[in-house]
């Protein structure tokens, strides 16, 4: 291998292993972004989760008051047939 050739596998050595860098720094960034998206959509997630869970306890809450006045007015219906009226 001339001086010359061995100037230019030099130069494609150095050059290839910079444009690995650079590729390694974008995928990193890209890592750390997703990282962070992830992260807000655990967040989002969590607090989905937390407002169901209370609009279901409220909507069991109510289903039983409802359930509770309508035993209380099948039980007078049934004593309004029962007293033959």
């Amino acid at each position: 291998m001339t001086g010359e050739e061995m100037e230019r596998a030099i130069e494609f050595l150095l050059k290839s292993q910079a444009d690995i860098s650079a590729r390694q720094d974008r995928t990193d960034a890209q890592i750390a972004e997703t990282g962070r998206q992830l992260a807000a959509y655990a967040e989002t997630q969590s607090e989905f989760i937390q407002i169901t869970s209370r609009n279901i306890d409220a909507l069991t809450d109510a289903q039983s008051q409802t359930d509770a006045r309508l035993n209380k007015l099948i039980g007078l219906f049934e004593q309004h047939i029962i007293a033959g009226h």
